[in-house]
Order: C-alpha cells, then sequence, then structure tokens
C-alpha cells in the first residue's frame, strides 16, 4: 500500500475540516437569526424553529466567563457550548473576546435568560455582572 506524504495528508485533512466546518456552519447558518447582546432591552419574540444567538462581551484572560442559569421546563434549547471569539482588533494580549450563545426555539411559550459573569472558582462571591433576556416563543 503506498503512503501518503506529509504535505498530502495536511492537505487531506484541511479539506476534511473545511468540508465539516461548513456543514456544521450551514446548519446553523441556514436560517437567520436573532442577536441579542447586553445592550438589548425588552423583550425578544420568536417563533418555533427560530434561532437565537445571545453575544456577550467577556474576558477569559481573567478568569471570568459567563454561566446560564438552569431553566426548569425550557422552551428554548441551547445548541452547543458557548464559543469564545476574541477581538481581532489590535490583538493585544489580554484583550477581551465575545462568548456566543446559540439557542433554538422548540416549542411555544415564555422563558428568561439568566446569564452570570463570573470566576467559576470563587463559589461564595457575588457574579461581577448579571444579564437577563425575556423571551417569547409563538
Amino acid at each position: 500500500m503506498r503512503q501518503w506524504s506529509p504535505v498530502l495528508r495536511c492537505a487531506a485533512v484541511a479539506a476534511l475540516f473545511v468540508t465539516t466546518h461548513g456543514v456544521v456552519a450551514g446548519q446553523f447558518g441556514a436560517e437567520k437569526a436573532t442577536i441579542i447582546t447586553e445592550q438589548t432591552h425588552g423583550d425578544v419574540s420568536l417563533k418555533v424553529g427560530a434561532l437565537l444567538e445571545v453575544r456577550l462581551e467577556a474576558n477569559h484572560t481573567t478568569g471570568f466567563s459567563w454561566v446560564a442559569a438552569p431553566v426548569a421546563n425550557p422552551v428554548l434549547m441551547r445548541q452547543g457550548r458557548a464559543a469564545y471569539q476574541e477581538h481581532v482588533a489590535g490583538s493585544t494580549v489580554g484583550a477581551g473576546g465575545v462568548e456566543v450563545w446559540r439557542f433554538k426555539a422548540m416549542k411555544a411559550g415564555k422563558q428568561g435568560l439568566k446569564f452570570e459573569y463570573r470566576r467559576p472558582w470563587e463559589k461564595g462571591s457575588p457574579p461581577a455582572k448579571i444579564v437577563t433576556f425575556s423571551v417569547t416563543v409563538e
């Protein structure tokens, strides 16, 4: 059996990554998502099946990250783990970024989303920030 050269193996892995990434991104990107941030005020309304993206400023180099409060009988289903995207402008060491949370509206109803910005190991300390959203799914 003939072995692939290192360059050919690298190209095959890169092609597999691009293809897989495109499929996953296509699953989320097929529909336009409603995007909300800390600056969003008021209620958010969605249709069943719609996508919601929550974008929260964060700086993981400080040890802080956002934690979503658990919800009983949710109408929104989280789509994977939160993703952290560093701010590219300036590329300064210690610069912050954005945590991106994705949800899908699964059934009609109302749900509050509560996020706490905290260091996970500081159990008794209050969060540095709390952000809440009220979501109505029709």
